[in-house]
């Protein structure tokens, strides 16, 4: 359950990165985003990131955390290079049904 938490986290980052990317703005939003909001996306992106990253060492160590990061980290980048490729507008949808499963994953787990 951890890793299916992981990688809704890494989802959520990778397309905040992909928000940040001039060539991607055109496809996800429907008008021009600011300089100053991009950059918000890819400081926010890389911070999610890294927060993934530390967290994956901190619970599983760091040959095992490592690994499942990057596991995730993969499947992640396939999904929201999957989207940006066929369906562009729906990533903002995605991040939010991936938020929502994260949620609920976390919920579960604290029960």
């Amino acid at each position: 359950m951890a890793a299916l938490m992981l990688w809704c986290v890494t989802v959520v980052a990778l397309s905040s990165l992909a928000c940040g990317m001039s060539k991607h703005q055109r496809d996800i939003f429907t008008s021009s985003i600011s300089a100053q909001n991009s950059r918000r996306f890819e400081i926010g992106g890389w911070s999610v990131l890294l927060l993934s990253a530390v967290t994956a060492i901190y619970l599983k160590g760091a040959s095992i955390g490592l690994s499942e990061w990057l596991g995730c980290i993969s499947f992640a980048a396939l999904a929201v290079g999957l989207l940006l490729t066929y369906h562009p507008k729906k990533l903002l949808q995605a991040n939010v049904i991936a938020a929502a499963l994260f949620g609920l994953l976390l919920i579960l787990s604290l029960i």
